[in-house]
């Protein structure tokens, strides 16, 4: 007898549930013992063969809440390597100046020698820019946005890796927010970064060829191999990009067992989706074939409920079993990426993060699919099908 359509629905649906559950039950299994292991082999002394010398690097671009606490953090971080810091902005008009001045001015306190850069114009991408000319005269780079705190950050666990007998190229650390939110912008990205499949201390497991460009170290010989950073100012995802060349001339990306802290704060709910729709165009055009498992696997819990309520008068213990599955492995991936990005929750509250991570997903997945013209830092870009970024063509009136 030939199934009926209802029936065959419910099965792919049941299908679909349990891929969902077995990717993120294994997802939680990685980020878990993976995690745990790399934390063991990370516990032993940096040995250098021959000491380098570092250069920590701070994009700066506007005034942040708790900026100048974040850029002086690097007073407080842990290592056993000299460093320097350099503040790299695009010229003496920025409202980062005051806090990078008071931080330069810490940081000296410390023993630490700080410095300003202004480094002008340069590309559509800023960051890349910005790095491109402040990034020199060291053997380790050391780059960190400005809105990430240093303060207990082991940076022996950051750059052993490329220290060790078999050195990776690249090490980065996976963010999360640990501000307390402040409005309902912070609520909504502090749950996809710390309460989904989205959490970076997660998909860093999961995804072993991601890099996230928060906080990374990199040698200088290394950036140079792969163009430098003045060859990623058109890209959107100059990360994306650095791991890409990197794995393309056979070389690794680790992420490494800390967690790189932002704080982050004050967004509005408008600011947050731009943000991810912009990564999610960043994905769209850089790494294609990782954008259609968003609504596969990153926000499918609640599009498997819904079908499943549909079809429960009809496969009432196939549209029941689905549902559950999906539930239990959200609610699972919720409360693990909370623990490993640093901020356990309850679960009253893991279950709201829960649909607000899957909302902020859907609707910047949404957004990415329809356009790839992109708001970036007050800047308006358009992101062409190789990943590059270009001006919008300008109407005559």
């Amino acid at each position: 007898m030939t199934p009926d359509i209802p029936s065959l629905l419910g099965f792919f649906l049941f299908g679909w549930s349990f891929a969902v559950t077995c990717v993120s039950l294994e997802a939680a299994r990685r980020a878990t013992f993976t995690t745990r292991a790399a934390r063991r082999r990370g516990t032993g002394v940096l040995v250098w063969q021959e000491k380098p010398s570092v250069l920590v690097v701070r994009p700066c671009a506007g005034s942040e809440p708790s900026l100048e606490r974040t850029l002086a953090s690097l007073a407080h971080a842990k290592r056993s390597f000299d460093v320097r810091c350099r503040f790299a902005m695009e010229q003496a008009s920025d409202l980062a100046l005051p806090a990078a001045q008071r931080a330069t001015e810490a940081l000296g306190r410390a023993g630490i020698e700080a410095e300003i850069v202004f480094t002008g114009g340069g590309g559509p991408n800023r960051k890349a820019a910005q790095l491109a000319a402040a990034a020199e005269g060291a053997d380790i780079l050391i780059v960190t946005d400005s809105d990430v705190d240093l303060a207990g950050i082991d940076l022996d666990v950051l750059v052993a890796p490329l220290a060790s007998a078999s050195p990776a190229w690249v090490a980065w650390a996976p963010p999360a927010e640990h501000a307390p939110p402040r409005t309902l912008g912070d609520h909504a990205s502090a749950a996809v970064l710390g309460a989904s499949l989205h959490a970076f201390p997660v998909l860093a497991r999961l995804d072993p060829k991601g890099l996230v460009g928060k906080l990374f170290a990199i040698r200088a010989s290394v950036l140079a191999t792969i163009g430098g950073f003045g060859s990623l100012v058109d890209y959107l995802g100059e990360d994306m990009e650095i791991a890409r060349r990197v794995r393309e001339r056979g070389g690794s990306v680790v992420a490494v067992p800390i967690v790189a802290r932002s704080l982050a704060q004050g967004r509005s709910w408008e600011a947050v989706i731009t943000r991810f729709s912009r990564w999610l165009t960043v994905i769209r055009a850089q790494r294609p074939l990782l954008l259609w498992s968003y609504p596969a696997l990153f926000f499918a819990t609640w599009p498997i409920v819904v079908l499943a309520t549909a079809l429960a008068f009809v496969v009432p213990q196939v549209a029941l079993g689905a549902a559950l599955l999906a539930l239990l492995a959200r609610l699972v991936i919720a409360l693990v990426a909370a623990r490993m990005a640093g901020r356990p929750v309850g679960l009253a509250v893991a279950l709201r993060d829960s649909v607000l991570a899957d909302v902020v997903l859907a609707v910047a997945f949404t957004r990415a699919l329809r356009s790839r013209t992109v708001l970036w830092r007050d800047r308006v870009l358009v992101v062409d099908r190789t990943g590059h970024l270009r001006q919008p063509e300008r109407t005559s009136a």
